[in-house]
């Protein structure tokens, strides 16, 4: 196949007079002439019709007897031509969530794509996050910490804040034997004051391993009883064996003379075995065809429902001559019939704000205009009760109280003259759940 263009000689497909032509690869070619020319003879009845050919070609007997075949063009040769998709000159469009993508089927086969290879990064922290079993994460630390000393544990939230000494009786009768507190290991047997209590979230160590390749089963082993104790979560800390002085202390260390010191909080390697961010605990939901489909409720944007732009007032449209005054009829809705009495609240309250009400709008200052459009918001009062309170509602509160009384037709004919379609602020046109945009391919 040529890497540059597709070559088509001698085609005499119809009323084509033996046609040499090459179409270059990655541009968008046009095909016009005067009526009868030959421009769908070329393109659909030669260039498709080869290649949906040579398509069926590649399945096996039994599939393609299933499949639409099409007549070989007369043509002497093609080359360079890939698979072709057509797509005819009538609208088949059903709905207007469809596209390209959709029609042809593409969109199904990228949602299957991104459910198995779309990576996820934590917008909070900026980690990736990734959901990984008790061997891949072994075979991570020994990677990342090869022949160091580390600590293996778990966190065991405590929201009823026991004293310390009860939370350690506990994990002492289930066999650990020490907890990292305030950046310092302490044992479970250790005496603690009886007033002391245990914090948010208890750091148990599991165990502390030295990272080499004979140590790979008890690492494996510490990794899942962590991941098993500390429902998916596990967290590796870096250490360093310092000599411990004192006779109390070589006891407590044990048999060696040495003990464990964590090195610094940065130092520390935090693993999941679901979709949850290990380090600041956010939760995401799993990556399903579903997700990835804004014609799903599980991947369209909440705020346009996956059409990727929003039905809003346009205040172009309310103000569209920003030239003249507020007396001079600015806000172009409230120069006619009932509404002049919005007409009359803003001359008042801009009276009140020391606002000209003669300069042209545009020359005002911007917090003189977002007066005018916005209005005043008073912390924890409704639209009613700020209108009650003889507040300042705003041109966008205006339309706000027109919203409300959509039920009547001649309502929704004056909002039709100033909504207009605008890019979902939500999505910014992606018309996917804000979820689903933090998934990458690759």
């Amino acid at each position: 196949m040529s890497s540059s263009h597709i070559s088509v000689r001698g085609a005499r497909q119809h009323n084509l007079k033996n046609i040499d032509v090459d179409i270059p690869h990655h541009r968008l070619t046009v095909v016009t002439g005067l009526s009868g020319s030959g421009k769908s003879s070329l393109a659909f009845d030669t260039l498709y019709a080869e290649g949906q050919r040579r398509y069926v070609e590649t399945f096996s007997p039994y599939t393609r007897q299933f499949l639409e075949r099409m007549d070989k063009p007369d043509v002497d040769r093609i080359d360079g031509l890939p698979p072709a998709i057509a797509i005819e000159q009538s609208n088949s469009v059903k709905t207007s969530r469809s596209t390209v993508g959709t029609m042809t089927e593409i969109a199904d086969h990228l949602k299957l794509l991104f459910a198995r290879l779309a990576s996820l990064t934590c917008p909070h922290c900026g980690r990736q996050v990734r959901p990984l079993g008790a061997t891949q994460i072994t075979d991570q630390v020994l990677e990342a910490r090869a022949g160091r000393e580390v600590l293996v544990g778990f966190s065991l939230p405590m929201p009823n804040r026991p004293s310390l000494a009860a939370a350690l009786a506990t994990l002492k009768q289930q066999g650990f034997l020490r907890v990292w507190i305030n950046g310092e290991l302490r044992r479970t047997d250790d005496p603690v004051p009886e007033d002391e209590i245990a914090p948010p979230l208890l750091r148990v160590v599991q165990d502390r391993v030295t990272v080499v390749a004979k140590n790979r089963a008890r690492l494996a082993e510490a990794i899942e009883s962590a991941l098993r104790h500390g429902h998916g979560q596990v967290w590796v800390e870096e250490g360093e064996r310092v000599k411990v002085k004192g006779k109390k202390a070589e006891a407590d260390a044990g048999p060696s003379p040495f003990t464990l010191i964590p090195l610094p909080f940065s130092n520390e390697l935090r693993f999941s075995s679901a979709w949850v961010c290990p380090y600041d605990g956010t939760e995401f939901r799993e990556p399903s065809p579903a997700l990835f489909s804004y014609n799903n409720p599980q991947g369209a944007c909440p705020a346009c429902r996956g059409f990727g732009r929003t039905i809003e007032i346009d205040y172009e449209r309310a103000l569209p001559d920003r030239r003249l005054s507020i007396r001079g009829g600015v806000v172009k809705p409230w120069q006619s019939g009932v509404s002049l009495e919005c007409q009359r609240d803003l001359l008042k309250h801009c009276a009140r704000e020391g606002i000209p009400i003669d300069l042209p709008f545009c020359d005002l200052k911007p917090w003189m205009q977002k007066f005018v459009i916005e209005g005043e918001r008073r912390e924890g009062s409704t639209l009613n009760e700020l209108w009650e309170a003889g507040g300042w509602y705003g041109v966008k509160g205006y339309f706000q109280w027109m919203e409300t009384k959509t039920y009547k037709m001649h309502v929704r004919v004056f909002l039709s003259r100033y909504r207009a379609y605008k890019t979902c602020p939500t999505c910014h046109g992606a018309r996917f759940q804000p979820e689903t945009l933090l998934y990458k391919l690759g």
